[in-house]
């Protein structure tokens, strides 16, 4: 594979990372039973066969330049097939990613032309797993129900904990780790995280998470906005012919 295909889906699974872990100003609803709002949310996610996924994330280096950067992508989870285009705002390059009968095809955007190769299991579960992410989030949130506040606001569930909560710390550490190899100098603080579901259908449909932590010795203050839209309701994925034909 060449270096310049490993970067570039190098920075696709680091963004997408930041949500495999993963305000309202009135008092918590003390009605509302907080794992059962999570667990059925956790339940529902295998009625999720499809969907779109909007991933903004905005990078600010201390003293440097702000990055954002957007990967909106379309997801069907059986057979495994996808369209995803990755563009930092402001740049005129976008790649676009497609996965289709156990191939994959990428962009390149330098000379226009394409390059694919199989699409291993590990890649294929990755992207699958990023769809949605509720399972994941029970599983962190259910051993600390009573730093959870669960609220009621338009017809969602609006789900937060408060700022810099060790274990939202620890899982973002974890999951940060096992996607970009470990670093033991990666610790983030001032963590914030919310996360809403539908409350009639339990699918989620936004999670926000913010962080600042020091990355390659630089002060980075990362804002993450995860959107899932249109669920069930993909079309089919088509693989333009350039990328089928595509020689690369």
């Amino acid at each position: 594979m060449k270096k310049s295909f490993k970067k570039i889906l190098f920075t696709i699974f680091t963004v997408f990372a930041v949500f495999f872990i993963v305000a309202c100003g009135n008092k918590e609803d003390a009605k509302i039973n907080k794992e059962e709002v999570l667990k059925k949310a956790a339940e529902v996610a295998n009625d999720i066969k499809s969907g779109n996924k909007l991933v903004n994330t905005i990078m600010e280096i201390k003293g440097g330049v702000t990055a954002e950067y957007i990967i909106d992508s379309s997801i069907i989870i059986e057979p495994f097939s996808m369209k995803l285009t990755l563009e930092q705002k402001g740049q005129d390059a976008k790649v676009t990613t497609f996965v289709k009968d156990g191939i994959m095809y990428m962009s390149n955007p330098v000379d226009n032309t394409w390059e694919k190769q199989a699409a291993t299991f590990e890649t294929i579960v990755s992207f699958k797993n990023a769809l949605d992410t509720s399972t994941e989030i029970y599983n962190m949130l259910k051993d600390h129900l009573d730093k959870v506040d669960i609220k009621e606001k338009d017809g969602n569930y609006v789900i937060s904990v408060p700022k810099n909560s060790d274990f939202i710390k620890e899982s973002l550490k974890e999951q940060m780790n096992s996607i970009v190899g470990q670093s033991p100098d990666f610790n983030p603080d001032n963590v914030t995280f919310e996360y809403l579901i539908d409350k009639e259908t339990y699918f989620p449909k936004v999670l926000s998470l913010s962080f600042e932590a020091k990355i390659d010795e630089q002060d980075v203050k990362v804002t993450t906005t995860n959107t899932l839209s249109n669920i069930n309701n993909v079309g089919e994925i088509i693989v333009p012919e350039e990328a089928l034909n595509s020689n690369n």
